[in-house]
């Protein structure tokens, strides 16, 4: 269990390495510490604001619930306390873009979030903010009943090493404290719930539909409210019906609309119970893909920025531990895994051997249908042979004999008479008669007798 160090056994316990960022309360550095030998994000709370009694509380319970919130989806603590007259707060260095910097970049580069991106991204956070609503005080166990009240993109990182880590607990409310006054306001107008924008009593479900508004931004790449002063947002709160996604313009699967209608339901019991239902839900929508499609955006949009915080921080570490100064940077700044946006080259050949053989199969089974075409009969009966003897060479015509016309195919032909050798008859060749039609008169002379051929000749 972490606790709050103060006197001045803390001096040189850190010592800084640059400023990360500055705010309107505190300032963010990153720092080595001495012991154990390692890069944090050193967040110290600025003399003027040290001096506002209800600053102080906010960072002290920021610090305090840091520090017993042990998830991957939270940004971790590491201890807090005094430093040279200074509160501060030790945490791990969470590299990366805030997702309202991700959300900026692809609207001003013209790209969209995809669908299991965004559902990803979203379900991530919810993992988070689950963890903190079912945090209780390690020594009695009892549940805080924490809720965030501030759940917005600039409170998220996407890291570069693919986690998402929710941040900034400085705002969160625990049931068993009493510090905010009734119908007092905290949080970010556009996010927050009806009942938080009124003052009313707050439970989970209140960041439930913060959590609607991330997702309807992180889909349309602008805010659910639109653009307008606090005022102007918690007039809405009051009295308008949040947006539906499906006025974003882009084709979604309606399942994810009506999970958004839920999320951001003006009524609380008609939200989720849990903000782990939530990710449960989202999760439906996402592919194998999503995580290495964010850090693919991460690494497209911020690559060069990230390449310059490595730079800095390693000539830092030289000045400060030459001696470890490439496994500290390794440690606080680690690559994270290939995420091209391309498949991988393995994915890609087994696409191309997949392509090969269903060609070849193709090919078979076109080979094995023109093959069966060309063996099998038609299905229409083919004309009935003439007598072997119709096959005679053409001959001179014989006007004196007029030709009858040969018996129909289902009669079967007339037997010859016997005839003696003496009398055989020489064969000769005369012209194929014309098949008579079906209203053909028939002929009154005897239809000819076949020659007498030895149907045997060998």
């Amino acid at each position: 269990m972490f606790r709050a160090m103060t006197g001045p056994d803390l001096a040189g316990r850190y010592r800084t390495l640059f400023v990360l960022g500055r705010g309107g309360m505190g300032s963010v550095e990153a720092a080595l510490q001495a012991e154990p030998s390692r890069v944090v994000a050193l967040k110290r709370l600025l003399p003027d604001a040290a001096r506002d009694r209800r600053r102080v509380d906010m960072f002290l319970r920021e610090a305090r619930l840091a520090t017993m919130l042990d998830h991957p989806n939270i940004v971790r603590a590491w201890d807090f306390g005094e430093l040279d007259g200074e509160l501060y707060l030790a945490m791990e260095l969470a590299e990366g873009p805030s997702l309202a910097r991700l959300l900026r970049a692809l609207r001003d580069a013209g790209e969209e979030l995809p669908v299991p991106a965004a559902a990803w991204l979203v379900a991530e956070i919810c993992e988070g903010l689950h963890a903190a609503h079912e945090l209780a005080e390690p020594a009695t166990k009892q549940a805080l009943n924490l809720v965030h009240r501030d759940v917005s993109p600039q409170n998220v990182i996407v890291g570069y090493d693919g986690r998402v880590r929710i941040l900034d607990f400085g705002i969160a409310k625990i049931e068993t404290e009493s510090t905010t006054k009734t119908g007092e306001v905290k949080g970010k107008s556009a996010y927050m719930s009806p009942e938080q924008a009124m003052g009313e009593p707050l439970d989970r479900r209140s960041d439930v539909f913060g959590v609607g508004a991330v997702l309807y931004e992180c889909l349309s790449l602008r805010r659910m409210w639109g653009e307008g002063t606090d005022m102007e947002m918690i007039r809405k709160l009051a009295l308008e019906t949040p947006p539906s996604l499906a006025s974003t313009g882009r084709t979604l699967p309606p399942d994810l609309v009506a999970l958004h209608t839920r999320l951001v339901a003006r009524h609380v019991g008609e939200r989720p119970a849990t903000a782990h239902d939530v990710a449960v839900a989202l999760r439906a929508f996402v592919d194998e893909g999503a995580p290495a499609t964010v850090r693919a955006l991460v690494e497209r949009h911020f690559g060069d920025e990230r390449a310059e915080q490595r730079a800095r921080l390693g000539a830092a570490l030289e000045d400060a531990a030459p001696a470890q100064a490439e496994h500290l940077r390794e440690s606080a700044l680690p690559e994270p895994a290939a995420a091209p946006a391309a498949p991988p080259p393995r994915d890609l050949g087994r696409v191309v051997t997949r392509l090969v053989a269903l060609a070849l199969l193709v090919l078979l089974f076109v080979y094995g249908y023109r093959m069966q075409i060309a063996t099998v009969k038609p299905d229409v009966a083919p004309p009935p042979l003439r007598p072997v003897t119709s096959f005679a060479l053409p001959a001179e015509p014989t006007p004196s004999v007029e030709p009858a016309p040969p018996p129909p195919a289902s009669s079967p032909a007339p037997a010859a008479p016997a005839s003696p050798p003496s009398a055989r008859p020489v064969a000769r060749p005369v012209a194929s008669p014309p098949r008579p039609s079906a209203s053909a008169t028939p002929s009154t002379h005897p239809p000819p007798r076949p020659p007498d051929v030895d149907e045997h000749p060998f």
